[in-house]
């Protein structure tokens, strides 16, 4: 029986350690410590990176929601104040003002509200003329976070109603803001032009008899006109 080829013969195992030779191990180890470092770097990297990132996430996210807090106390307080400077209830006139009072900042605002309350109260104990004002939209156009002041335009549907008659107008305002304290008030307020949206008599109101027609005559009772 022939010997075996060498091709047929089953391979030689790995060297192990303790047939490494010194200067081998040496080289084996040193790679290793190598290949070590390496990961470490690149997880201390990672690691950093996470770090820095989820810091610049979270800082970002606690700026943001600041930033869109103050805007939604602005545009707030900007609604509000829109809606109590268009608002007088005939029954609680006092209550108004100080709606009025507690909606606006600086002497401008102030001294014409000053100028023109015995006016309101007047003409509402003459007329009984309610108004009453809902926001139909508003956005801010301004704001300065440095200085604490903003601009913002608001459109509102503004009722006004005698006992006997009601108009409601679209009117759209642009309320200068300055925050005062923790509110956001109004300093200025322009009305734009408005636009009628729907008018009648008022709810239970008795309907007046038409006006008589000019030159018109009645005729006699029992008469049939012309």
């Amino acid at each position: 029986m022939s010997a075996p080829r060498s091709s047929d013969a089953p391979p030689a195992p790995p060297p192990s350690a303790d047939d490494l030779s010194p200067a081998d191990a040496r080289g084996a180890g040193g790679a290793r410590r190598a290949a070590l470092a390496a990961v470490s770097v690149l997880a201390a990297v990672a690691l950093g990176a996470a770090v820095w990132f989820g810091y610049g996430w979270g800082h970002a996210l606690l700026v943001d929601r600041a930033a869109a807090e103050t805007r939604d106390a602005a545009l707030s307080g900007a609604m509000q104040a829109a809606v109590n400077l268009n608002s007088v209830d005939a029954d609680a006139v006092d209550v108004s003002l100080e709606n009025m009072r507690s909606s606006i900042t600086g002497d401008a605002l102030r001294n014409d509200l000053a100028a023109t309350e015995e006016d309101i109260r007047a003409r509402v104990a003459e007329t009984g003329t309610s108004m009453s004002a809902e926001v139909l939209f508003g956005t801010l156009t301004e704001l300065n976070t440095d200085d604490d002041l903003g601009k913002a335009l608001v459109v509102l549907a503004v009722r006004t109603e005698t006992p006997e008659y009601f108009v409601t107008n679209k009117v759209p305002v642009l309320v200068s803001l300055r925050k005062d304290g923790d509110v956001w008030k109004a300093e200025t307020i322009e009305p734009l032009a408005s636009a009628e949206m729907e008018s009648g008599p008022a709810p239970g109101a008795t309907p007046s008899a038409p006006a008589p027609v000019p030159g018109a005559e009645t005729a006699p009772e029992g008469e049939a006109g012309p």
